[in-house]
């Protein structure tokens, strides 16, 4: 029965010829930066040298090619488990079983200071590559930043939590990425950006040198504009600018925009011609570059994880990849498989369904309002922030956008938003 709905549903889907995202979470978009130091973490930043990554890269290289399934993968992975854990940190496999692969990511984790919030940032990168290939550069250079970075925080302590995650399954369909979204999104995490590294391991110009690359989707702008804030306020100690992009779906940041999360796939601006080949090895890697690249990421990731947020927002309900028949979730529809058709994580109402938000908040709620298309609809001022999903002059049949928004007394807002597909009749005025 499950796999009949779900095939009909694929089916009518494309009949409509409807192109598919689904829910979004950006908790806030003024955040409280005023305060901040902007070169807080300056030193930090100094204690990156090339020598650290040279030794992260050439020890994951050891490994040989590392498909994923691969002996060479699982022993690569049982070594960035061991680097982990001997900073310190909390560490800890993911396992993840799909589509005839089964594989582990590793979880970093440097918890937050901040014991009212569950907000948390993830810095990831992936630790396989093509069977044939070496993978420096894709996605060595992300994995040996991500240590070194770890390696340089783990002594500090930020109000929100950090995340290094080494991901497997990134070659083969972002299945370890996709994996773990699925999990998380499941769980409940608060997950407020994901940063992903792949391939910052490479420059042949000046212009290339001194620049690295933010690719989002629109959601994700404000992680971006962040990072652009803070190449310029590092400048004269990186040297480094940001250049902002349209999204990249082949990423492992990808499954978790599909669930709901904000992420961006980081990676150099000059063509390297070498990756997923036996020329992929470190003799085509800049690592000058890479040590810039490095640095910045530090700094970036720092400052997300100690910058005030004052009210975060999430839509809960409905749940990201279900079929739903009125308020009953009746089937998953992940579709992991079909990521690059922009079904992995649907939602398909047929009917109304309830939606719910939940607000953390170190201020007083003034309102929290539900829209659909940015069209007010609902709005509410005491917990439990709910809504019975409907049109408000016509039904909402097709593609729709469920947002909703979180105003505080002193002015702060955050919103989330779920793109779902909908069959429902009812509406507000007949």
């Amino acid at each position: 029965m499950t796999k009949i709905l779900s095939v009909c549903i694929i089916l009518f889907l494309f009949t409509a010829t409807i192109p598919f995202t689904v829910v979004s979470f950006s908790p806030i978009h003024n955040d409280d930066t005023s305060k901040n130091n902007p070169l807080l973490f300056s030193s930090y930043v100094r204690e990156i040298n090339e020598s650290k990554i040279r030794v992260y890269l050439d020890k994951l290289m050891s490994f040989g090619p590392r498909y994923t399934g691969s002996e060479n993968c699982s022993s690569a992975g049982e070594w960035i488990y061991s680097a982990f854990s001997s900073m310190n940190l909390s560490v800890e496999f993911h396992h993840w079983d799909y589509a005839g692969f089964t594989s582990r990511n590793i979880v970093a984790t440097i918890p937050g200071s901040n014991h009212n919030s569950s907000i948390e940032y993830l810095l990831t990168a992936h630790y396989d590559c093509t069977p044939n290939s070496l993978g420096a550069n894709d996605d060595g250079s992300g994995i040996a930043a991500i240590l070194t970075i770890a390696e340089t925080l783990s002594q500090f302590s930020f109000p929100y939590t950090i995340r290094f995650i080494a991901f497997s399954g990134e070659e083969v369909g972002t299945f370890g990425s996709f994996s773990y979204a699925k999990d998380a999104y499941r769980r409940g995490d608060n997950i407020r950006a994901v940063i992903n590294p792949d391939m910052i391991g490479y420059a042949d110009t000046v212009e290339g040198g001194r620049t690295l690359r933010f690719f989002y989707p629109k959601r994700s702008e404000w992680i971006a504009t962040f990072a652009q804030k803070i190449a310029r306020s590092y400048n004269e100690i990186i040297d480094m600018n940001v250049d902002a992009l349209p999204n990249y779906i082949g990423a492992d940041h990808q499954p978790f925009v599909d669930y709901g999360y904000d992420g961006v796939w980081v990676a150099h601006q000059d063509a390297y011609q070498w990756a997923n080949t036996p020329e992929d090895d470190p003799k085509h890697l800049n690592f000058s570059y890479l040590t810039k690249a490095t640095k910045l990421l530090l700094a970036v990731i720092a400052e997300l994880a100690h910058t005030n947020v004052p009210v975060s927002v999430q839509l809960t309900e409905p749940y990201e990849g279900y079929g739903y028949l009125k308020n009953y979730s009746l089937v998953p529809l992940d579709f992991g498989k079909q990521w690059y058709w922009g079904l992995r994580g649907i939602t398909v109402l047929l009917g109304s369904a309830q939606a719910k938000a939940i607000v953390e908040s170190t201020d007083p709620i003034r309102w929290v309002i539900f829209c659909f298309d940015n069209n007010f609809v609902y709005w509410d001022s005491e917990p439990p922030y709910e809504w019975n999903i409907q049109g408000k002059h016509a039904p909402l049949i097709g593609k729709h956008t469920i947002r909703v928004y979180a105003h505080t007394t002193t002015g702060f807002v955050a919103t989330d938003e779920m793109d779902i597909f909908s069959l429902a009749i009812k509406c507000q005025y007949n």
